[in-house]
């Protein structure tokens, strides 16, 4: 799969309808940011982020999501980018991440 915006494109390993759940859909999309992250030289630990509903609550964000955040990742990556799957949908919340909603 394919994540970016205006040409600035970066392949990840991530096959949004493979999985079940809201919860292993974002955990599968933080550990193939992650992986692409470290490819372009870049630390995940420092780039790369996740929050369960309750840790995004608590960082500010609204309503009852899961966040998968890579801020230095390709220009407005989460922007052009809607996913679904048996799941649900996720959908941009900034530009740099993707809220899986509850």
């Amino acid at each position: 799969m394919r994540i970016g915006c205006d040409g600035d494109y970066l392949t990840i390993d991530w096959e949004p309808q493979k999985y079940k759940t809201k919860a292993e859909a974002a955990e599968a999309l933080y550990r193939s940011l992650r992986a692409a992250c470290e490819r372009v030289g870049m630390n995940p630990d420092i780039e790369v982020s996740i929050f369960n509903p309750e840790q995004a609550k608590a960082h500010g964000y609204v309503g009852k999501a899961w966040h998968v955040i890579w801020e230095s990742g390709p220009y407005d990556w989460g922007v052009s980018n809607f996913f679904a799957g048996p799941w649900g949908y996720c959908e941009p919340y900034w530009g740099f991440d993707l809220a899986f909603y509850e």
